[in-house]
This record gives structure tokens, sequence and C-alpha cells, in this order.
């Protein structure tokens, strides 16, 4: 018959272990608790999807693994089960499950950033461990009719404690770096789940009772502890060893990723890894067109007064803040989300470029700053025309601009997808220009519409004949290849005026206009646009040259991929 409970002297049969035994523990636990710690953290800090599925699977077998041999190592510590020899099949089995229970709950509780999913996913992995040490304990066990009311209670809330506050106390540290301070748990916190271990697995011991063994059996329990404990440690090294290359491996592809993206944007410190997987984390929420606000700052032909828009995006996540546009991006990049961020990008430009017409604004182009894998879709060109014939927009509205990088890397493919675009009036822009590695063997190939002076031509433009030189040259080149030029980040009088005389009329800066929200842009044109170019032609001076012969007009008005404006 099933009874929740024993006579009071059998509550707790089984002694708590001696003194040295129960140091030793201690101490093996509160390594385990570390271990497992760093291998959750692994896993938090993946951001694309492979990483983050082969991190868990690793972290949840390492962990699995080792816990199996804290709970199997501790069987030893008591006088009373010094007797029993454990069952090969049962501890197989229990092994089983507690990898089972990681592989099912690493992966929230390393990820998540949501309490209630946390607890959730913590209750389910300490029931897997409970479920599995009753089952490594089976031999030990004289009947399953008979419960400890008392300890079993006790024992799940102490699992489900250690498991809710190691989980919870990852997440505060994890989202303490969007301070850019990561402070990981502590020793003390691993001290005090160790201890808090101790005391579980005495209670789980004394939830049944327990078959006596015959003291005077032979015993090989030391070899086994032995045994056991060195499988534990091979096992947690070898993950831990492996976590440094993965992380080396994680960084080389962020930074080849980003080469692929722009110039200017660089792989942050493991600080700001850790904030790119908090973003991972919420993209599914960021990824929607609402979150997706762009911000709007004039470029200006001041030659012949047309008026052109660079676009920067602004992503704000009500449980991070704002976000840096850039690592938003990365992120995209990583986790394979690229090609729809883009079309949320082009469709809210769309849109801003149609109620801009609606004000009056009838001249309104843009262009976007798109990924090389969005241009490679075989259905990106029909997709695009569609929509810009649902905005009721002419394809030569848009320009499309790709770094430098990625036009060059992309190959014979990118050519061919850059005609299609061609074909429906849509012209691709090269941004970034001279930031990378500038071929112009490939430049003289490309079907592109313009290029993008980097904001490194500028600096020390006024001081710098031989960047003047340069600036006169590309412009010259840029001519004989029909190609327009913009340079961008002028932000004095004298670089306007050392651009003036390069002859090079196209410029974008704070040194007449910070980026504006969309909805502002039609009563600036109207109200602010005509005193500002008579101020910029005046600052400009008379010292302007000729445009190279053979020079086109400048492509109109066209908007960048969202990137981060300069402080």
């Amino acid at each position: 018959m099933f009874s929740i409970g024993h006579d009071t002297t059998q509550l707790f049969a089984v002694g708590f272990p001696p003194l040295l035994h129960s140091l030793l523990f201690w101490i093996f636990a509160s390594l385990v608790v570390h271990v497992c710690q760093r291998l959750v953290e692994h896993t938090a800090f993946a951001i694309d999807p492979s990483s983050r599925r082969i991190s868990a699977s690793h972290a949840a077998l390492c962990i699995g693994c080792i816990v199996w041999a804290l709970d199997v190592v501790g069987m030893l510590m008591y006088a009373e089960l010094a007797g029993h020899t454990l069952g090969l099949v049962p501890a197989l089995t229990g092994l089983v499950i507690m990898a089972l229970s990681a592989r099912l709950t690493v992966p929230t509780l390393s990820t998540s950033t949501s309490k209630a999913r946390i607890l959730v996913a913590g209750a389910g992995l300490s029931l897997g461990m409970l479920a599995a040490h009753f089952t490594i304990s089976e031999g030990y066990v004289s009947s399953y009719a008979r419960v400890n009311g008392l300890a079993i209670v006790l024992a799940l809330a102490t699992a489900i404690g250690i498991a809710a506050y190691t989980s919870i106390r990852h997440r505060a540290a994890k989202m303490k770096a969007l301070t850019r301070i990561y402070i990981p748990q502590q020793w003390h916190d691993k001290l005090l789940a160790g201890a808090a271990i101790l005391v579980l697995h005495w209670l789980l011991v004394n939830t049944f009772p327990l078959e006596w063994p015959d003291s005077a059996a032979a015993t090989d329990g030391v070899a086994l502890l032995v045994i056991v404990l060195l499988f534990g440690m091979a096992i947690a090294t070898e993950q831990l060893s492996n976590m440094r290359f993965d992380q080396a491996r994680q960084q080389l592809l962020r930074r080849g990723l980003s080469l692929m993206r722009t110039s200017s944007y660089e792989v942050p410190a493991p600080e700001g890894d850790i904030q790119l997987s908090l973003i991972a984390d919420q993209l599914p929420v960021l990824l929607q067109a609402r979150q997706l606000a762009l911000h709007f700052q004039p470029i200006a032909d001041l030659a012949s007064g047309e008026l052109q828009f660079e676009a920067l995006l602004r992503v704000r996540s009500e449980l991070l803040g704002p976000l840096h546009p850039e690592a938003f991006l990365l992120v995209c990049e990583l986790q394979g989300k690229t090609p729809l961020v883009d079309r949320l990008i082009l469709v809210n430009a769309m849109a801003c470029a149609c109620q801009w017409r609606s004000e009056g604004l009838d001249h309104a182009r843009f262009s976007v700053n798109v990924a090389p894998a969005t241009l490679l879709e075989e259905d990106f060109a029909p997709w695009l025309q569609a929509e810009l014939t649902r905005h009721a927009l002419p394809g030569s509205s848009l320009r499309l601009e790709l770094t430098e990088h990625a036009l060059i890397a992309s190959g014979p493919r990118m050519l061919a997808s850059i005609r299609q675009l061609q074909a429906i009036g849509v012209g691709v822009l090269m941004d970034d220009f001279g930031a990378g590695y500038s071929s112009l063997g490939m430049l003289a190939d490309l079907p592109i519409a313009g290029i993008k002076c980097d904001r490194l031509f500028v600096r020390q433009l006024a001081q710098d004949p031989r960047r003047q030189s340069l600036l006169r040259h590309v412009g010259a080149m840029a001519g004989e290849f029909g190609l327009s030029v913009v340079v961008e980040g002028v932000e004095t009088a004298s670089e306007l005026q050392a651009l003036a005389a390069c002859g090079i009329p196209t410029i974008q800066g704070y040194v007449f206009c910070k980026p504006m929200p969309a909805a502002e842009v039609p009563g600036w044109h109207r109200a602010q646009w005509p005193q500002h170019l008579a101020a910029l032609r005046a600052q400009r001076g008379p010292a302007a040259t000729p445009a190279p012969q053979g020079s086109p007009a400048p492509a109109p008005g066209w908007v960048q991929r969202p990137r981060e404006a300069r402080p």
C-alpha cells in the first residue's frame, strides 16, 4: 500500500555524510556549477542558429554527463550505502535521462529573457534530474510504495531553486551587458549552489526506504569513485577547451560578415558579443516594419540645387532600448534574416517616398543599401517591381547601394542581378568607395550607376594636397565611366571649399543638416532648404573648378541602408 511518509525514526534513515566527504562533494559540486555556467554562457552568446544549436547540443551532453557523475559520486558518500554496487543498466539509463532533460531545457535557460520561461525550464530540468537520480538509485531502494513526503517536497523545492537562481543570475548578468558591464556569477554564488546540491543529494537519498547492504560484502566503491571523477573531469576539460576555439571561429565569422556590410563598424569586444546575443534573442519581435524607423539626412548637389536623401535606421527594443543599427544588421546576417529585413526596410522607404509625394515633394527619390544575399535571391527583382508599382513609384526613383566589398566579392551572379534591376529602371551604387580594397579593374566591368566616396577622402582634405589630387582623379575617372560621385562626411566649411576645388559638387554631412524623422522632410524642404542651399554656395566660394568632361549629372536623391549617424 502506498504511503506518503515513514515513521518518525525512519524519515531520514541515512545520516548526513561525514565532514570530509561532505567537503569534497561540496567542492566538486561547486566546480560542476562553474562548468555548467560557462557552458550555458557559451550557448547564450552564440548568435547564428547553427552555432546556437551546436553549442546547446554540446552543452547539454556535457552538463548531463558531469551532473550524472556528480550524482553517482554522491552515492558513495554515505556509510550506510558502502556495500552497494551500482547497477550498470540503471546508471546508464540515468545518464540518458539527465542528458535529455538538459538538451530540452538548456536552450531556454541560456537564451530566454523571460523570467517565466526560465522558471518553467528550470523546473523541467530539475524534474529531469530527479528522475535520473531515482533511476540511478533503483538498486538501493527497497520499496517505492512508501515515500518521504517531507524529503521529496524539500528536494523538489531545492532543485528548482538551484536551477532558477543560477538561471536568473545568468539573465541578470547578461542584461547588465547593455551598460557594457558584464558581471558573471561570482564564486560565492557557485559555492552557495554547491552547498545546496549537497543538501539536495542527502534529501533525495532519504526519499524512499533503502535496502541495507551486507556490510561484509565486497565493494569496488573507491575504484568507481575514481573512474567517475576522471570521466566527469575529462568531459568538462574537453568542452571548456573546445569553447575557446569555437569563440575564435565565431569572431572570425562575424568579422568577415561585417566587411560585407560596411567598412566603419567593428566587431565588438566580448561585452559586445553579449549584446549581439541579446539582439538575437529579441529578433522575432524586432523584425517588424513598425520597429524599423527611418530618419533621413539630405545630400546636396550644390551645382544644380538638386536634393537627395540618405536614410538612417533607428531600432529600439522595449527590453533592450536603442540598438546600434550595424549591430542589429549583423545579427540579421548571422541569423539568416538579411533578405527579410532588407525587404522590410525597402517597403518602409517606399512608403516614406510615397507620403512625401502626396505632400508636394513630387520628385522624391531614394536609395536603400542592401546586402548581397538580398540581390542574389531569384525573386527579388520581380518582387521589387511589384512593390514599386503598388506604391505608384517609378523604378528610376530608387537606387540600391552595396559596399564595394559586397559587389566585388559576390562574383558573376551579382552582375546578373544588377542587370535584372537595370531592366526595371533601378540602378545600383557602390557605397564606401575607397574604404576597403577598391578594384579598379572590377569597377570598369560593374554595371553600376555611381559611387559614394568614404569619409576617409575628406580627412584633413584642406591641408593635404595628395588627398585633393586623389579626389580630382576619382572625379575624372567616374566621369569617364559615366558614374555619379557623392562624398560623405563633409563637416566643415574648409572641407566644402576643398571639394569645390576638386570639382565635386555633391556632398553629404553635418556641414548643413543632421538626420531628421521622415515626417519632417517635406516641411524642411519647403521652409529651410532654400536658405541652406544659399549658405552652402556662399561657403563653397568661387574656387570650384568645372567637373571633368563627360561627367554625368549626379544621380538624383537616394537613401542609404540605415546606418548609424555620426555623432
